[in-house]
């Protein structure tokens, strides 16, 4: 029905869902005005790709599916509009590139030494989820491990390099220190 631009048909899918994609953004993370953008954004891609449509497809599954990606992309847009401005301030700001070489590769070599200490399957989940960016899921797939296992292997790899952090010392980049290895 949506491939012949069946107007009240997608008024109708459109009352039927959007609700429920506006409180998916939410509970995701996005406050009101930007889940009504994502709302919006969901049913213009899909009233663009209805030639397209399958119709022995779930439709709810799709519109769930578009409304996820497009949340991903927003995020990736405002890491990146983040990282900019970041980096923007930082070119202000007069800086001591040697102590900061240092510094990083004196970081660096805590990080490569805390890996190499963990145990082998740790290392694994840690590096799939913080290096390659899989999900719990995914790592417990990929290592034929249940779902609270890889959590556990986190929990404890994160604890590792906390003790470590601590032990060395490295207060000041604690923030840079959370991003990457606690988010």
């Amino acid at each position: 029905m949506m491939k012949n631009d069946d107007q009240r048909g997608f008024d109708q899918l459109f009352e039927m869902y959007h609700k429920k994609i506006y409180f998916f953004c939410i509970k995701n993370g996005l406050n009101d005005e930007d889940s009504q953008e994502i709302v919006q954004e969901v049913f213009v891609k899909f009233w663009g790709s209805r030639k397209n449509l399958d119709p022995s497809k779930n439709i709810q599954s799709y519109l769930y599916t578009i409304a996820k990606n497009t949340m991903l992309d927003e995020f990736k847009r405002r890491i990146k509009q983040k990282a900019a401005e970041d980096y923007q301030l930082r070119l202000l700001q007069p800086e001591n590139h040697t102590q900061n070489s240092v510094n990083y590769n004196e970081l660096q070599e805590i990080i490569a030494e805390t890996l190499r200490n963990l145990p082998e399957k740790r290392r694994l989940v840690f590096e799939l989820s913080r290096y390659r960016g899989f999900s719990n899921k995914e790592i417990a797939i990929e290592m034929g491990i249940s779902v609270k296992t890889v959590e556990a292997h986190l929990t404890l790899a994160l604890q590792s390099f906390r003790t470590v952090f601590k032990r060395a010392e490295i207060i000041g980049i604690t923030g840079l220190l959370y991003s990457v290895f606690c988010i």
